[in-house]
């Protein structure tokens, strides 16, 4: 066992103090010893042995002055030299008692061998032996030093003597010294690891009183008797005492009492945690809150022994419980506006519905504000909060039959109220309305705000929340798309529309999964040979039993319902798979959506369509909308990029109808733009048009830029672009509308000559 410096010192001084504790016994074993000698004088009537009696008078008058010091001097602070001089001061006059001793042994033995002198000799040095070792044992030292002065001169006695009888004698004398020095360790081990133990326990003890009333929970055990066995510092302050030491020994009904009297708990309130703390040492509960009359919330824990009692921990939980219900207010109300959000406002309107007469008139009512974006980018969102605010504020003032109102959304507020009749419901929607719209000073500036709304109404007993709420967001996307009204009532041809919408959305999404989409081409023209270098693939879906749908229907349905970037692989893989049975004669060209442009997938798509079908890379070109090209303009660039990089062609689409042109001509990897087929519609009447084609014409090929304008629908048009634009493409309805891939073949093998008149022949075909 380890033990440090200071450790070791305060040992030493208890065994330094433990040696000159014998005083009285060195006394009387002194006496014992003067009277034995003197004994031995009246038997032998030797002098010598007074001269004995009087030696050991004077070497215990001697100890006797050395343990009075020893008392008198102050340790407190004593070196461990200092303890080491005290010990061989005090070892000096055992050795002048020991070799006294041996001396006797030595003169009643060897030099007078009187019997009886050598016997009551042998018996003292055999007692002061004994007392040698239950005495002095705590230090090695002197147990050693006095062993040997005591038995040494006996042991050369019987050497002496001679003779093998009086050499055996000595030479057992040997193992006997061994003894005493080997008991006397094991004794001062012994004390040694009793005083570390103690000292240690006394440790443990003061850390666990320090952990104890550290705590920052009240902690109190109870015996089987429920008496308090174990309280810390924290459980006294809680229950109104000074100090642990006045809870422990008292029953837990003797506590409640005192604290009563101490006016630390109302009669309701101790009445209250009685009956909790009963449950609790009871095994009824484990666990219950307590909130005392200055609103502290105490949380109580119990851990039940059968055998052992019970140990109860509490704590103030004030400021969690605080947080907690905080939290549930959170979770139930808007932080912006204070009022209910969505999972408070289902159970609000469900008891406002049973409250409310059965033939009454419950109108739902879904109001977005018009224009919080746009105060948001042009004040900031303090402004826009501030707004919502304001906004909500009025909606509070409304004029209606107690009306349950929720902010939903970012805009979005649900108002619920009842009327006696449709027509009174529709005329507080109205003044709602108008209440809400129009003027607000918001922080110094004035706001022009407007709102869209959409309302359902129903009679009480045939109220559906969720069903009334769809149909009121029906309504308001009416609202929304109509700019003549600012709100709609729900009608049952709203529903009708919207259902056959997600009948077309379910059967998108199956014509998409089983790849039933065709693919239709129209060809793109090279200006001046007039001769067909490649062509626009061009999604088409003909339903079953709708027949042919627009894709300015169904694609924007595709985005809405995150499948554009699977209808586009399946334009990818049909568009390469038929550029390879054309025999890779002539380009081909697929639109990618801003979905697309986010996704690095799409380009190891078409990286493996290419290679699965073994078209060449340049051969295909993917035209991007600038309108795509502002979503995203880092991930853009990146699949623009590694597209280029494998030798795809890139192509602006609908060039001049979108943000910022010129910054994506010298930013991204483009090597075509497309015009707009709006600004060739009026070239032929207009001249300022035609100087403005050819402006952005020139201007691309400065660029390095080659150019396709879309949208040729007349000779007149061919003409214009052919003597004055110089542009190297077109395509448009003039030399062909969109035609399936096997068309395109037989066009391929038409004479050059004839190309223009078999593609309007055909064109006029499907007119």
């Amino acid at each position: 066992m380890r033990t440090d410096l200071s450790e070791s010192m305060s040992l030493d001084t208890i065994f330094l103090r433990t040696l000159y504790a014998n005083k009285k016994a060195i006394w009387w074993t002194s006496i014992v010893q003067i009277t034995a000698t003197l004994m031995i004088y009246i038997k032998t009537q030797n002098p010598i042995y007074i001269a004995f009696a009087v030696a050991f008078f004077v070497t215990v008058i001697g100890r006797m002055a050395n343990a009075n010091a020893f008392e008198q001097a102050n340790l407190t602070d004593a070196t461990a030299a200092t303890l080491k001089k005290w010990e061989w001061r005090y070892l000096s006059g055992a050795l002048g008692t020991c070799i006294l001793l041996g001396f006797l042994c030595f003169v009643s033995i060897y030099i007078l061998a009187d019997p009886s002198a050598a016997i009551t000799s042998i018996i003292i040095v055999v007692a002061s032996t004994v007392a040698l070792v239950t005495r002095n044992y705590v230090s090695r030292t002197v147990v050693i030093g006095m062993s040997v002065a005591l038995l040494a001169p006996l042991f050369v006695t019987f050497i002496l003597l001679g003779g093998f009888y009086n050499w055996l004698l000595a030479l057992l004398i040997l193992p006997f010294l061994w003894s005493n020095i080997g008991i006397a360790a094991n004794l001062r081990q012994s004390l040694f690891d009793a005083l570390l133990g103690k000292k240690q326990l006394g440790i443990v003890v003061n850390n666990f009183d320090a952990a104890l009333n550290g705590m920052p929970q009240g902690l109190l055990m109870f015996d089987r008797n429920q008496t308090i066995t174990v309280a810390n510092m924290k459980a006294a302050k809680m229950m109104g005492f000074d100090n642990p030491e006045q809870l422990r020994g008292r029953s837990l009904e003797t506590l409640l009492r005192l604290a009563q009297l101490r006016t630390y708990f109302s009669r309701e309130a101790l009445e209250a945690l009685r009956t909790k703390m009963r449950d609790l040492l009871a095994g009824a509960k484990q666990r219950d809150v307590f909130v005392s009359p200055a609103k502290r919330h105490f949380e109580f824990t119990a851990t039940p022994d059968p055998e052992r009692g019970t140990v109860l921990i509490f704590q103030d939980v004030t400021r969690r419980a605080e947080a907690e219900a905080q939290i549930s207010r959170m979770a139930r109300y808007d932080s912006l506006t204070g009022l209910p959000n969505r999972s408070q406002f289902a159970e609000i309107a469900s008891s406002y519905i049973e409250m409310a007469e059965q033939d009454a008139q419950i109108a739902l009512m879904v109001v977005d504000i018009d224009g919080l974006k746009r105060t948001n980018d042009t004040f900031g969102h303090r402004i826009g909060d501030e707004l919502l605010r304001a906004f909500a504020d009025r909606l509070t003032l409304a004029d209606a039959n107690g009306p349950v109102i929720s902010r939903f959304g970012s805009d979005e507020f649900v108002l619920l109220f009842s009327a006696p009749k449709r027509n009174a419901a529709l005329e507080s929607v109205d003044r709602i309305m108008r209440m809400v719209s129009g003027q607000y000073l918001v922080s110094g500036h004035d706001i022009l705000t407007g709102a869209n709304a959409g309302v359902a109404i129903a009679s009480a007993a045939e109220f559906d929340l969720v069903v009334m709420h769809m149909n009121a967001d029906l309504a308001l996307d009416v609202a929304k798309k109509d700019s003549k009204k600012d709100w709609a009532v729900f009608v049952e041809t709203m529903d009708h529309s919207f259902r056959s919408k997600q009948r077309l959305k379910a059967d998108l999404r199956k014509a998409i999964a089983e790849n039933t989409l065709t693919v239709a081409y129209q060809p793109i023209v090279n200006v001046r040979t007039l001769r067909m270098t490649a062509c626009e693939a061009l999604s088409r879906w003909h339903h079953p039993e709708f027949g042919p749908i627009s894709p300015a229907e169904f694609i924007p349905m595709a985005e809405e319902m995150g499948l554009i970037s699977d209808l586009t692989r399946c334009v990818v893989e049909r568009a390469i798979k038929d550029c390879n049975g054309w025999d890779s004669r002539i380009a081909v060209s697929v639109n990618l959506s801003s979905y697309d442009l986010q996704n690095m997938d799409m380009v190891n798509i078409i990286r493996s369509a290419l290679r699965r079908y073994d078209v060449e890379p340049h051969l295909l070109e993917v035209e991007v909308t600038e309108g795509a090209l502002i979503t995203d303009r880092e991930s853009t660039g990146s699949v623009l990029s590694e597209l280029k990089d494998f030798g795809v062609q890139v192509a602006i689409d609908d060039f001049g109808t979108g943000y910022s042109s010129l910054s994506y001509l010298k930013d991204l990897p483009v090597t075509k733009v497309k015009i707009d087929r709006s600004f060739i519609a009026d070239i032929v009447a207009e001249g300022r048009s035609l100087k403005l084609l050819r402006g952005i014409v020139q201007m691309s090929h400065e660029l390095g830029l080659s150019v396709t304008i879309e949208g040729l629908e007349t000779n007149e048009q061919s003409e214009l672009i052919s003597e004055w634009i110089g542009a190297e493409y077109v395509q448009g309805f003039l030399y062909g509308a969109a035609m399936p891939a096997q068309d395109i073949a037989r066009l391929l093998d038409v004479p050059m000559e004839q190309k223009l008149v078999a593609a309007t022949e055909y064109a006029a075909s499907l007119h």
